[in-house]
C-alpha cells in the first residue's frame, strides 16, 4: 500500500486559515430565535462570501480558550495548559472521587461548531465580522448568553467560497433559514463587482426571517413578486421575495417555487437568451436545508441555470482532519466521472461551495 495517496485527506498549504481571540462587540436578537453576534479582531485573513468559521462555543468557565484556560489546577507558565494529567483512579468499594476538571462539571459543547460569515467590515485596520445563528443547542444557548466585551475563540476563514464569473448578469441568491446569512455577505461582494441580484429567503413562519424589515417599505409580496423592503438586500438595491411555509409572511410555500416562478418569467426575456440551453448571466446561489437545496438545485437543472450551493453539513473540526463531513462527487466537465460512479470530497476543505452538478444528491 505504500505510494498510494489518499486524496481525501490532504492538506491544505496555502490556507490562510488561523486561531483568532475576538471580543464581542454586539449580540442582538433579529427574530423569534435569531442571533446577530458581531465580532471584532484585530486582525483577520482576507475572506470570500460562503466561507466560515469555527466558534468554541464556551468561555474559561468550561475550560475552552476563549478565557486561556479557566482552571488553575492545570494552568503552568505563560497561561498554557499542563500536558500531564494526573489520573483518576479508585478500586473497589471505594467512592468515585470527586472531579474539578470544569469540562466534566456541567454539560458542555465539546466540540466547536462551524457558522457561515454573515458579513464583514474592516475598521481601522481591525475587522468586525458578522454571525448571524439560530439557538437550537447546547452551543447556541451559550452564544446566546454572550456579552458586549467577552471573549470567544474563533478558527477561520475556512473552505471555498462562491465564484463571481465575470459574465454573471444576474445573481438570484436563495436561502433558507440559517442558509441566509452567507447570501447576506455575497450580496454585498454582488454589488461591488457592479452586478445585479434578487434574494429569494425561505422560512417556516413570520417570526424566523432573520432581516430586518423596515416598517417604511412595501409587505412582502404574496404573489412572489420581488420588493425592495429587506434592509440586508436594499441596502445594495437588490430586492427580495419572501416565501412561509405558513403564509404568515409573503408567498406561500417553499421557497423553490417562487424560485421557479421567477426563473421561468426569466426565460422569456430576450436580455437573458437562452444559449446552449442554459439562461445565459444567470447564477442562482445557494444555502439552507439539504432538502431545499437538492429541490433548487433539481429546479435548475430542470431550467437550465447555474446553481453553486453552500452545503450543512455536520462536521467536527472545519479542516479536513475528522472526516466527518463527506459528501458524494461525480465530477462535471473534464473531471466528469462514469455513469453510476462517485467518490467522496470533504465539505469542510473541498467546498462547502459546489457546483450543484458535480454532487450525487
Amino acid at each position: 500500500m505504500a505510494g498510494l495517496i489518499n486524496e481525501r485527506v490532504k492538506p491544505v498549504g496555502d490556507s490562510p486559515r488561523g486561531t483568532y481571540d475576538a471580543r464581542v462587540v454586539q449580540n442582538v436578537r433579529i427574530c423569534t430565535d435569531h442571533y446577530r453576534l458581531t465580532l471584532g479582531l484585530g486582525r483577520f485573513p482576507a475572506s470570500t462570501p460562503g466561507q466560515f468559521v469555527q466558534i468554541e462555543c464556551r468561555g474559561a468557565e468550561g475550560g475552552g480558550s476563549g478565557g486561556g484556560g479557566g482552571n488553575s489546577e492545570f494552568r503552568i507558565q505563560n497561561s498554557e495548559l499542563a500536558t500531564e494529567y494526573r489520573a483518576i483512579e479508585w478500586g473497589p468499594g471505594l467512592s468515585r472521587p470527586a472531579l474539578h476538571d470544569p469540562d466534566f462539571l456541567k454539560a458542555t459543547a465539546y466540540l466547536r461548531r462551524p457558522f457561515s460569515i454573515a458579513a464583514r467590515r474592516e475598521n481601522g485596520g481591525a475587522v468586525e465580522i458578522d454571525i448571524i445563528h439560530r439557538v437550537v443547542g447546547r452551543g447556541t444557548h451559550w452564544m446566546e448568553t454572550l456579552e458586549r466585551g467577552q471573549e470567544v475563540s474563533v478558527i477561520g476563514p475556512l473552505g471555498k467560497g462562491f465564484r463571481i464569473p465575470e459574465q454573471l448578469e444576474l445573481a438570484l441568491l436563495v436561502g433558507g433559514g440559517v442558509g441566509i446569512p452567507p447570501m447576506i455577505y455575497l450580496a454585498e461582494a454582488v454589488h461591488r463587482a457592479g452586478k445585479r441580484a434578487v434574494a429569494f429567503v425561505g422560512a417556516q413562519r413570520k417570526d424566523l426571517v432573520p432581516l430586518t424589515i423596515s416598517p417604511c417599505s412595501p409587505a412582502a409580496s404574496g404573489e412572489g413578486e420581488p420588493v425592495l423592503n429587506a434592509t440586508e438586500f436594499a441596502d445594495y438595491g437588490f430586492p427580495t421575495v419572501v416565501s412561509t411555509d405558513d403564509g404568515s409572511m409573503g408567498t406561500k410555500g417553499f421557497v423553490t417555487g417562487a424560485l421557479r416562478k421567477f426563473i421561468e418569467k426569466l426565460k422569456s426575456n430576450s436580455e437573458f437568451r437562452i444559449q446552449n440551453s442554459e439562461l445565459a448571466g444567470v447564477v442562482v446561489y445557494c444555502c439552507g436545508p439539504t432538502p431545499m437545496m437538492k429541490a433548487t438545485a433539481k429546479v435548475c437543472a430542470e431550467l437550465g441555470v447555474v446553481c453553486q450551493v453552500s452545503l450543512e453539513q455536520p462536521m467536527a473540526c472545519g479542516m479536513g482532519t475528522c472526516q466527518s463531513c463527506v459528501v458524494k462527487w461525480r465530477g462535471l466537465d473534464a473531471e466528469r466521472l462514469a455513469e453510476g460512479e462517485w467518490k467522496y470530497k470533504l465539505t469542510c476543505t473541498d467546498g462547502p461551495v459546489f457546483d450543484s452538478r458535480e454532487l450525487a444528491w
